[in-house]
């Protein structure tokens, strides 16, 4: 028997065209098996995890969300589709910078070690066993008092006493006091010259609320990345709200005092007249005599002695005091803190 016969098939049997597809199939068998080893992705693999510095930047983007950490992961196969997670919770982010580094950004995550794990969609292609140490440190709180402003007119209600954006982050923020609804605005200018422009379609009530600082600060305080000073200042807080800062105080409630002021010239002040403050700290006029006013109102202890709205209270300091009606101010003659007998 020839190979090839007079109609063109080999051995008789197959034609010498498909004989052709299918040694070419043959051939490149190999050469698409050594393309895929070429160039198939490399399967993430992780080398080490270390904690750093979070920035005022990530902080901001975390949108008011407790950022209680960044990890710097190194190690190769990594990708931007990848997805972490700290123990069984999900990550805040995984930032790619190249194929051998990243960025985790991690949330709030019980105390303890802690597996990082990496995800490909739904499958896990690489775990760092106990790589991740979260110790228990409770982060400061301050007590703020402002606007929750830029609220739409049906949420503005809502919005009471004991309030807290649980859901988004557990114990970021409280509402103590709120006042009523109002339209919001927003103040431009400077302390000598202001305007306060109408934002059409929104809402604002004044408050005082607990925040909590941005974890992990211990010494200092920040809110959604933002330092406190100067005020005022807007901070986001989880739930999308947003509270313009006019004024701090420690988060411990204040200590009732009786301030005795000489007063700088006449004012219609009258018994019961209240300082232009929301919370009960505000000083409240218990008694006038002549240009001789007393006050009683709630103090907050400093390292250089009893406070009020952030101002000393000591004999000699400058008051300023202001309601609807006026505002006028003079020199403190005495200061008294009540003890738990008194109250």
């Amino acid at each position: 028997m020839t190979m090839i016969d007079n109609q063109g098939r080999v051995f008789g049997r197959v034609n010498l065209v498909d004989a052709a597809v299918i040694a070419f199939i043959v051939v490149l068998i190999p050469i698409g098996y050594a393309t895929y080893l070429l160039f198939r992705p490399a399967r993430p693999a992780i080398e080490s995890v270390t904690r750093v510095e979070v920035t005022r930047e990530e902080r901001r983007v975390a949108g008011g969300m407790p950022l209680t950490a960044k990890l710097k992961v190194r190690g190769s196969g990594f990708n931007p589709l990848l997805r972490a997670r700290i123990g069984g919770l999900e990550a805040m982010g995984f930032v790619f910078e190249n194929p051998n580094s990243a960025d985790v950004l991690v949330g709030i995550v019980p105390p303890g070690r802690h597996d990082l794990i990496l995800y490909d969609g739904i499958h896990e292609v690489a775990r760092a066993r106990e790589a991740v140490e979260v110790v228990n440190i409770s982060a400061p709180r301050v007590r703020a008092f402002g606007w929750l402003t830029r609220l739409s007119p049906a949420d503005a209600p809502n919005l009471k006493p004991g309030f807290a954006s649980e859901a988004q982050a557990p114990n970021a923020f409280e509402i103590v006091t709120v006042g009523p609804a109002q339209p919001a605005r927003a103040r431009i200018g400077s302390d000598a010259q202001v305007a306060d422009i109408l934002l059409e379609g929104q809402a604002e009530r004044a408050a005082e609320i607990l925040v909590r600082c941005d974890y992990p600060s211990t010494e200092s305080c920040r809110i959604s990345g933002e330092d406190l000073t100067p005020l005022p200042m807007m901070a986001s807080l989880p739930g999308g709200y947003y509270f313009q800062i006019e004024e701090v105080a420690p988060a411990t409630e204040p200590v009732r005092a009786i301030v005795r002021v000489q007063l700088d010239g006449p004012l219609p002040i009258t018994v019961g007249d209240r300082d232009a403050v929301l919370g009960s700290r505000a000083a409240e006029v218990t008694g006038v005599a002549g240009s001789t006013v007393t006050l009683r109102l709630g103090a907050d202890q400093s390292r250089d002695g009893w406070r009020y709205r952030g101002r000393l209270l000591a004999p000699g300091s400058r008051f300023e005091f202001s309601t609807d009606r006026y505002a006028g101010g003079g020199r403190i003659m005495s200061v008294t803190v009540e003890t738990a007998a008194d109250r």
